[in-house]
């Protein structure tokens, strides 16, 4: 796939792999070998930019200085490598729920501009309500009077007490309905959250 005539220049292509391949090993198969094919492909477009010389003896020492002027054009792999990995990574722990991952992008994002802002705003309400609903679901299991109360004037109340003049919606089955529904919309607001990350990295 990228032919090398040099065997120096050879030896220098599989040393800067192998160390691609070292650095890339906390992602999974299959984005690792596009990551790698990308970089690989570039650093080749990149040497072959530079126009060789004429003599034979010259073209095999002008592709190793190539290389390396290829290579070092790269940058430190740590540079460009890191962020990347690192978004990725925090990119799938958010879609599969990590709260830390999740406060991190939410921190992350807060600082892009005013619509990041108030996207991440809404999603950060969302998890606060999630998970308010949640533990007054569990707590409701000890305490039946945790729930949700409504009033004849049409008002609606979270509440961890009981309340005067007020009715408590589905007394019985509140943490069943609770647990599964803030779990099924934690789930949910990951998943968008997943979806923001990959737009905020395609800006």
């Amino acid at each position: 796939m990228f032919p090398l005539k040099s065997t120096t220049a050879q030896t220098v292509w599989d040393n800067f792999d192998r160390e691609l391949i070292h650095k890339l090993k906390l992602l999974p198969e299959e984005e690792r070998s596009d990551i790698r094919l990308e970089i690989l492909s570039h650093l080749f477009e990149s040497m072959a930019q530079v126009p060789a010389k004429k003599s034979s003896s010259d073209n095999i020492e002008s592709e190793d200085v190539r290389l390396i002027k290829a290579i070092s054009n790269l940058g430190s792999p740590e540079e460009y490598l890191e962020p990347l990995i690192a978004d990725i990574l925090l990119y799938q722990k958010a879609s599969k729920g990590h709260p830390s991952a999740i406060l991190q992008t939410l921190k992350s994002s807060g600082k892009k501009g005013l619509m990041h802002a108030l996207a991440t705003f809404v999603l950060g309400m969302g998890y606060f309500w999630v998970i308010m609903v949640f533990i007054m679901s569990v707590i409701h299991i000890v305490n039946p009077d945790v729930g949700i109360w409504y009033y004849p004037t049409g008002e609606v109340s979270l509440s961890f007490n009981a309340q005067p003049d007020a009715k408590q919606w589905m007394t019985g089955w509140f943490s069943v309905i609770g647990i599964l529904g803030s779990a099924a919309a934690y789930w949910g607001l990951s998943k968008i959250l997943s979806f923001f990350i990959t737009r905020l990295n395609q800006e």
